[in-house]
């Protein structure tokens, strides 16, 4: 049986990546995976100028935030710690690994900026199925000093950036009339909770069902009756929220959008937008940027 790291083999080169779009600008210095296998996971006690994610991808890691405060956090948790932060990983499983990223940021967006002002005691936060997803693209690409490959992890990078963001402000915005009221809705609110953190990509009616272990057929009277709308339709809603907001917020190419949505091509996913859209994709990315403006 293979007992290796899943992460030991990776490593991504430091590179220098500016990211402008409606929503950021951002700088990217270095991102990399340190295992256990090849390096100690501990750190000295420290504070930079930047912006870290450390993000546990396999075993926990403790960590030292300020003079006193401790932090722990499992597989698949991430942190944030803002600039001008004392930090200090004191404690870590034998056989583990993490990802790390160095960043500066500046918010446009008021909503967003104010989720990571509150940000100055870092708490753990989960991943989402589409950010590990995103992850595991970026960290098989090695980055070289030519345009397409520069573009591809600038892309990436662009996408979990954003996906980061958005798991910031959903827990920002989280109150307790969001609570449900009996079983049947607390049933369907962790099946859309699900739909969220996919963004409705790649997921299936019959996905959901087994996953929750309900018939389709019940699993889409629950809907109904919970939401007005059927689970399909719920898919379909967060798929296409994801599709505008990356072809309005950011500078990634139709054809990059449409493979991170889960489309076989851009054509297919043009097709899926006017379904709901008046107006094509391009269309749609022209007037975003226009309004941007004024």
């Amino acid at each position: 049986m293979n007992t290796q790291p899943r992460y030991a083999s990776y490593h991504i080169s430091k590179y220098d990546i500016e990211i402008h779009n409606a929503l950021f600008d951002c700088r990217v210095f270095w991102a990399r995976v340190i295992s256990s296998e090849t390096e100690s996971l501990f750190t000295q006690y420290t504070k930079h100028t930047f912006y870290e994610i450390q993000y546990a991808l396999e075993g926990r890691i403790g960590m030292l935030i300020g003079e006193n405060r401790r932090v722990d956090f499992d597989e698949s948790d991430f942190i944030i710690i803002p600039p001008d932060t004392y930090h200090q990983i004191v404690d870590a499983d034998t056989r583990g690994a993490r990802f790390i990223m160095a960043f500066t940021l500046n918010i446009k967006k008021n909503e967003l900026r104010n989720a990571l002002e509150a940000l100055d005691l870092p708490l753990p936060h989960r991943e989402t199925p589409y950010m590990r997803e995103l992850l595991s693209l970026l960290l098989q690409k090695s980055y070289r000093n030519n345009a397409l490959r520069k573009q591809q992890i600038t892309s990436l990078l662009e996408s979990f950036l954003l996906e980061i963001l958005e798991v910031l402000a959903r827990k920002n915005t989280l109150t307790s009339e969001d609570a449900p009221k009996n079983e049947a809705e607390a049933r369907v609110e962790s099946i859309l909770a699900c739909i969220r953190d996919y963004h409705g990509i790649g997921l299936r009616v019959s996905d959901l069902a087994r996953q929750f272990n309900l018939s389709e057929r019940h699993l889409n009277r629950l809907f109904v009756e919970a939401t007005g709308q059927s689970p399909k339709e719920a898919i379909n809603h967060e798929k296409m929220k994801r599709v505008e907001t990356l072809v309005a917020s950011t500078s990634l190419s139709l054809s990059e959008i449409s493979e991170l949505c889960g489309f076989c091509d851009e054509y297919a996913m043009n097709k899926f937008f006017r379904r709901y859209n008046l107006t094509g994709l391009s269309e749609f990315r022209r007037i975003a940027k226009k309004e941007e403006k004024k």
